[in-house]
């Protein structure tokens, strides 16, 4: 028959897929007619607004916007003009683990935009996308911590405590943030707006009884052109604020959050050429972990009763270390002769990487890097990519995750014959060790041991290498008390070769 054992149920969120989806849109547009020819494309630069990531059984669906805005020199010696061209974008990965219940935390990146010249009023636009996506599943785990019964059928019992970092919730909330801003004084009036670039951040998040909270600031950058049709850029901070559920259980709980662009609207008011009316659409996907101990059931056996055991492996996660830690990048990008002021300055953040260099850990994180500048003969766009690195020294083969974040926006100043640019990188890392950890799950009452002849009530054994006080007990069905007992010990603590008597059933 079975052995009922006593369970401890456990709630929990399961990391059930972790991938990465690069995708590649491409159209060929046509220059709107209230727009001027064009003679010179300078820059191509994408918003990747992600509207829906729903999980279905087996895939996740995505689908979404990505706006790529196109700035060139038109035709004769014209200001500066910009276009923006949408293009939809949607994506169906097969995820065999996903299910309808999942929550995915999604981090959308825009990783290259190029802009070709087909004639002056044709461009062909090439963009890359790319997604981040982790995938958790809600999880209730039945751990047995003892067997019901014990004394009835002379069954001894070791427990243990499992520990292992879970994540005990996983949530998401959408917010918007809306507001008129306002140039400072000294800037004119804006002819045109030419482009807007967005960003975010989250400077504090923490649990507070059942609830999150966490604040941060939207950075909204848009380039005009002034009255005066010279071109600048203007930037402005949007503090945030927000409160979501966090559950029952994640106090003390580690925080990580994601936060994901799902609509962007900016524009010149009617009334006033010096103000914008901004519109800002986020989601913040946040997982938090906690370190979770469950008494749990590790070895038992019979004295009197064959008993047969079942293992299930359970997936303990131990957090070896987690930071943040920032690096001041500074690049110099090569210009054609002396730039005479700098428009504009980007750096976009893409892909990731990491490799081990002996007992140190590298992590990477690859930045495009754009700057707008009016040269002698007019203004000049440059792109360069920088691999910015983060050494984590001594750190050994750890398992490690990582996100990289600008702090700022980067600033840029002429040195000799080129543009330095310089921005504070933060990595945020965190190394986890996974163990497959055997647990008692079933447990079938057998027969009663039968005698083999005439046994003795004591034998003399020695210990083997390895063996516990445990061990010896249940090879020669006898209990750890009344070994300690015979032998005139105090100590369970053994050691090769010892000789101990061992009463027997």
């Amino acid at each position: 028959m079975e052995l009922e054992l006593r369970r401890e149920s456990v709630r929990c969120w399961e990391t059930v897929c972790r991938t990465t989806l690069e995708q590649e849109e491409t159209a060929e547009m046509i220059v709107p007619d209230a727009c001027p020819d064009i003679w010179q494309v300078l820059d191509g630069e994408g918003k990747l607004l992600l509207q829906r990531k729903e999980p279905q059984e087996g895939k996740v669906e995505f689908s979404g916007l990505l706006k790529v805005t196109i700035l060139y020199q038109p035709e004769g010696e014209g200001n500066l003009e910009a276009m923006e061209v949408t293009l939809p974008i949607a994506a169906s990965p097969d995820l065999p683990e996903v299910t309808r219940r999942c929550m995915l935390q999604v981090n959308a990146k825009v990783l290259s935009v190029d802009v070709h010249l087909l004639n002056p009023r044709k461009v062909l636009v090439r963009a890359s996308w790319q997604l981040e996506v982790e995938g958790f599943s809600p999880q209730t785990l039945s751990l047995a911590s003892m067997a019901e019964e014990a004394e009835t059928y002379h069954v001894r019992q070791k427990t243990d405590v499992f520990r292992s970092l879970m994540a005990v919730n996983a949530q998401e909330k959408s917010f918007t943030y809306s507001d008129t801003l306002t140039l400072p004084a000294g800037r004119p009036e804006v002819e045109r707006l030419l482009g807007t670039r967005v960003s975010c951040t989250c400077s504090e998040a923490r649990v507070i009884g059942s609830k999150l909270v966490f604040k941060g600031e939207a950075v909204l950058k848009v380039l005009c052109r002034g009255e005066d049709g010279k071109v600048f850029s203007e930037e402005f901070r949007l503090p945030y604020s927000q409160i979501m559920d966090a559950g029952e259980d994640s106090e003390d709980a580690i925080c990580d959050l994601e936060l994901l662009f799902t609509d962007v609207k900016c524009g010149l008011t009617e009334e006033d050429h010096r103000a914008f009316q901004a519109e800002l659409a986020l989601q913040a996907q946040a997982v938090l972990r906690k370190q979770v101990e469950v008494p749990v059931l590790a070895d038992l056996y019979s004295t009197v009763y064959d008993l047969e055991t079942e293992e299930s492996p359970m997936t303990a996660q131990q957090l070896l270390g987690r930071s943040e830690e920032q690096e001041m990048i500074r690049w110099v990008l090569e210009t054609q002769g002396l730039p005479v002021e700098i428009l504009d300055i980007q750096a976009r953040l893409g892909r990731t990487s990491q490799r081990q260099e002996g007992q140190d850990r590298v992590l990477t994180q690859e930045v495009q890097l754009m700057v707008l500048y009016l040269g002698e003969e007019g203004p000049v766009c440059l792109h360069e990519k920088v691999m910015a690195e983060h050494r984590m020294a001594g750190q050994g083969e750890v398992p490690c995750t990582f996100s990289g974040e600008l702090l700022r926006a980067p600033t840029a100043a002429p040195a000799g014959e080129g543009v330095e640019v310089s921005f504070p990188l933060v990595f945020r890392w965190m190394a986890l060790e996974s163990q497959n950890v055997p647990l008692v799950s079933r447990v079938t009452l057998g027969e009663k041991w039968e005698e083999e002849g005439q046994r003795p009530s004591v034998i003399l054994r020695a210990v083997r290498a390895g063996e516990t006080l445990w061990d010896v007990a249940k090879a020669c069905l006898s209990t750890d008390q009344e070994i300690l007992e015979a032998s005139g010990l105090t100590s369970g603590e053994l050691y090769p070769g010892q000789m101990l008597l061992i009463p027997r059933k």
